[in-house]
């Protein structure tokens, strides 16, 4: 926002609350250019529309950090509904790709790209003309879709069966967002790209099961007296 778009603002603010815009015009002044620093990145519909959504949920007056507030949120959601463009063939690691991302990510969360959602597989293999998005740039970029290579595949294309994270959502743990995915997501992907069914209940409740008689196993084979049983004070 400029120091113009900010007097816009107050004009808008001062319809619906007249205890935020100072009345002495020198503090307005001053008022103002504090603003316009704190709102720099944020563009005025945002804010008009920000200001309104302070206003049916609060009655207390708005104040620059609650409509920052609102356009990180913003900025949040969309990034995390966007699915981000892979390498193109024959990457050299130069830098370009990642120029290209960072200058897709701005894009993205100024609002001049459309987040794109993770294209289902059944588009990809359809062809081109089907793809949407990111598929159909991938589809057109490398001539048609490619077998798996070595059971290598994308986590994050597929929903984790640890937290339940959609495709192109990043998993979390105790709401917290990870920065890797949960190995179990990264395991089923792999299978998928090999062409193996996903892992049953019953094959994880064995594979604990395995954990835990080899680990039982393990400890029944050490010396006496290596392991202290821990005291019931």
């Amino acid at each position: 926002m400029t120091l113009d778009d900010v007097y816009d603002l107050f004009d808008r603010i001062a319809l619906v609350d007249d205890r935020i815009v100072r009345p002495n015009p020198a503090d307005a002044a001053g008022q103002a250019e504090m603003w316009a620093v704190i709102l720099h990145d944020v563009p005025l519909p945002f804010a008009a529309h920000a200001v309104v959504h302070h206003y049916q949920r609060s009655p207390y007056p708005l104040r620059p950090a609650d409509i920052a507030e609102q356009w990180r949120q913003h900025i949040r959601d969309r990034l995390e509904r966007h699915t981000e463009s892979e390498p193109p063939i024959g990457d050299t690691g130069d830098g370009t790709y990642r120029a290209a991302l960072l200058a897709e990510r701005q894009a993205v969360a100024r609002g001049d790209l459309e987040p794109r959602p993770v294209p289902p597989l059944r588009a990809l293999a359809a062809g081109m003309d089907s793809a949407p998005g990111r598929g159909r740039a991938i589809v057109a970029a490398i001539g048609g879709v490619p077998e798996p290579r070595d059971g290598n595949a994308n986590p994050r294309a597929i929903r984790c069966p640890r937290c339940g994270a959609d495709p192109g959502r990043s998993c979390t743990t105790a709401g917290r967002r990870r920065a890797d995915v949960h190995p179990a997501r990264r395991e089923a992907a792999h299978r998928a790209a090999s062409g193996l069914p996903p892992v049953s209940d019953e094959e994880v409740q064995a594979e604990i099961q395995r954990r835990l008689d080899a680990s039982r196993a393990a400890l029944a084979a050490l010396p006496p007296g290596t392991v202290t049983k821990p005291s019931d004070t």
